[in-house]
């Protein structure tokens, strides 16, 4: 099939670009602390109710190269889906999977975390969900290759030391739930819509969990206390210091 950009996909690379230029420019060696600034998810301000951290860090980048491999695989997997879906159902579906790569890198990372690759993966599980709506017209189309590559990708998310791997994963069953809910129904009987919804509400009941008690969790004072230490924000790290021995008063530096 011929390739060609789509506009909310081309539109999605040069927001990226745009954001990794705004943070580079502010701060060349792009610190945790201006990449918490600028949207990269952290924990602690998730916890905190700040809930565009959801989406603010799937348009950020922490290096040149993971802007360019994001951006090429933007540029050859986003189409598809755009042109499927139309532009403005394509942009709610690329807010969505992201909003559920962060939410799942929540959930089981304390890492901060950022880049598109959560998305990617939404648009990677979309080859699934058209193999599953016609398999002979998928095949006759694209092939195994797509399938091929999902599991080098899989393989090497397991692999990696510095991959987000829950955030991989989320976006690609989000991206999938977000398909069966709103795509075409499948041609054999299979709850697709009943599985996104409960998919949905098992995800959005685990982050309010996860928020209530990561709050109060010792890892949620270190990592708000260094970030106060990196912006040398001397009254709140004070602030929190204090709210932080309450809470573990038997707490002892490292």
């Amino acid at each position: 099939m011929k390739q060609r950009i789509t506009p909310a996909a081309m539109g999605y690379i040069i927001i990226n670009i745009v954001a990794f230029l705004a943070m580079f420019i502010t701060d060349p060696a792009l610190s945790a602390d201006t990449l918490i600034d600028f949207g990269a998810k952290a924990n602690f301000q998730i916890a905190d109710g700040k809930l565009w951290y959801l989406i603010t860090p799937i348009f950020l980048h922490g290096s040149l190269m993971h802007l360019l491999f994001n951006s090429m695989a933007i540029y050859f997997f986003a189409p598809y889906v755009e042109l499927f879906f139309g532009t403005k159902k394509f942009i709610l579906i690329s807010l969505g999977t992201g909003i559920f790569s962060t939410l799942g890198s929540f959930l089981f990372s304390n890492a901060i975390s950022l880049g598109a690759s959560g998305v990617i993966y939404g648009y990677l599980a979309f080859h699934v969900y058209l193999f599953l709506l016609n398999r002979e017209l998928y095949l006759q189309t694209f092939g195994r290759e797509v399938f091929i590559l999902i599991g080098f990708n899989v393989v090497y998310s397991l692999v990696a030391g510095n991959i987000d791997l829950a955030g991989h994963l989320f976006g690609f069953v989000g991206g999938l739930a977000i398909y069966f809910l709103f795509g075409r129904k499948l041609p054999r009987m299979f709850p697709q819509r009943a599985l996104a919804i409960a998919f949905i509400i098992l995800m959005l009941a685990g982050g309010a969990f996860r928020a209530y008690a990561y709050r109060h969790s010792e890892d949620y004072y270190v990592k708000k206390l260094y970030y106060f230490y990196l912006k040398q924000d001397v009254e709140n790290y004070l602030l929190l210091e204090k709210e932080f021995l309450r809470e573990f008063p038997a707490f002892k530096a490292p």
